[in-house]
C-alpha cells in the first residue's frame, strides 16, 4: 500500500499547475494590510514562511528573489524554508500534504495562517503577509535550539519548548533542516536559498492525560541526525542550519520559531584519539615513545 501511496504523490507533484500572476488564490478573508511603515509593529513572534517550488516552475525565480529580498532587508523577524518538491519529495512529503499545495509557487506564512499562490507583482504583497502574521495574538512559549557538528554530514539537535502559559500547551514541533544556498536551482539557473533537506522531528508537544505540565516547563527533545543515510552526505557545516517551529494543534498556524547553525563539539583527549584510525594512533603513540612502558604493563 505504502508503495502506491508515493507513486500517486510524486504523479501528483509532476502534474502540479503552474500558477501565475492571475492565480492569485486567497486562503482567508482577512483584511490585507495596505502599504504603510511597518516598523510601527510589534510582532508577538518571529514569523516563518514555507515557500513549495520545482526546479521546472517558470513563476518561481520571481517568488524566490522576492523572499530572498525580504530576509535580507533584516526588516522583519522572519524566516523562510524552500520546500522543492520535485527534488527531495520523499523527505518533505508529508509537511507538502498538510499544506493541502495544489499549484506553485506556493507561500505559507505561519502555517496555513495566510497562503499566497503564484507569482506576485511584487515583494510588498509578502511584506503584507508577514506583517499581519507577526502582529497576531499568540501563545507564549520559547524555543531554544542547540546544534552540534559531529562531522561526517552528523548532526546533534537538541530542542528545548519552554511554556510560560498557565496551563499546559499541546502543540506540534516540525524542525526543519536546510541548507542555506540550496543544492538545487530554480528556472533560472539560481539556487534556491535555505532548501529543506529533511524533517527529522514532527511531533506532539501534548502528554497524556494527568501528566500535565505546569507553567514553566521545558520540554526537550534530541535527535541525532545522519545526512548521509538521506544521501546528503556532503553537507558541510558552513552551509547548514536547524529550523524549529511550534504550530498550534487545531489551525496549523506557528506560534514560535527558533534556528540555529551547528558548533563543532569541544572533545577531549581520549574522545579525539577513539576518534582517530589505528595507524593515526600508533604513530601518536609511536611518537611518545610510550610503547615500552605499555610492554612493561603486560
Amino acid at each position: 500500500m505504502k508503495k502506491y501511496i508515493i507513486i500517486g504523490i510524486m504523479a501528483f507533484i509532476i502534474t502540479m499547475p503552474i500558477a501565475g500572476s492571475s492565480d492569485i488564490i486567497p486562503i482567508n478573508d482577512k483584511k490585507e494590510i495596505s502599504s504603510m511603515n511597518f516598523s510601527t509593529y510589534n510582532f508577538s513572534h518571529t514569523v516563518i514562511a514555507e515557500y513549495v517550488t520545482t526546479t521546472d516552475c517558470p513563476h518561481c525565480p520571481t517568488a524566490s528573489n522576492q523572499l530572498w529580498s525580504i530576509y535580507n532587508s533584516e526588516d522583519y523577524d522572519f524566516y523562510f524554508v524552500t520546500l522543492v518538491g520535485d527534488k527531495n519529495l520523499k523527505n518533505i512529503k508529508s509537511r507538502i500534504i498538510d499544506l493541502k499545495v495544489e499549484s506553485v509557487p506556493d507561500v505559507y506564512f505561519d502555517g496555513r495562517y495566510i497562503q499566497k499562490t503564484g507569482k506576485q507583482s511584487n515583494e510588498q504583497i509578502y511584506r503584507n503577509a508577514i506583517v499581519q502574521s507577526g502582529v497576531r495574538d499568540v501563545v507564549d512559549i520559547d524555543i531554544d535550539v542547540t546544534v552540534t557538528w559531529e562531522g561526517n554530514s552528523k548532526l546533534t539537535i537538541t530542542i528545548n519548548v519552554q511554556n510560560n502559559e498557565e496551563e499546559e500547551y499541546a502543540g506540534h514541533l516540525r524542525v526543519y533542516i536546510v541548507e542555506p544556498e540550496s543544492r538545487w536551482k530554480d528556472a533560472n539557473n539560481n539556487p534556491y536559498h535555505f532548501g529543506v533537506l529533511a524533517i527529522p522531528m514532527d511531533r506532539s508537544l501534548a502528554f497524556s492525560k494527568g501528566n500535565a505540565r505546569s507553567l514553566g516547563y521545558t520540554y526537550t527533545f534530541s535527535k541525532t541526525w545522519v545526512g548521509s543515510r538521506l544521501g546528503f552526505g556532503d553537507i558541510t557545516k558552513d552551509n547548514i542550519m536547524v529550523l524549529a517551529v511550534v504550530f498550534d494543534p487545531d489551525t496549523d498556524y506557528a506560534v514560535q520559531v527558533a534556528a540555529a547553525e551547528p558548533t563543532t563539539r569541544t572533545r577531549n583527549l581520549f574522545e579525539y584519539l577513539l576518534s582517530r584510525p589505528i595507524s593515526y594512533l600508533l604513530k601518536f603513540f609511536r611518537e611518545l615513545r610510550i610503547f615500552p612502558y605499555l610492554l612493561q604493563l603486560i
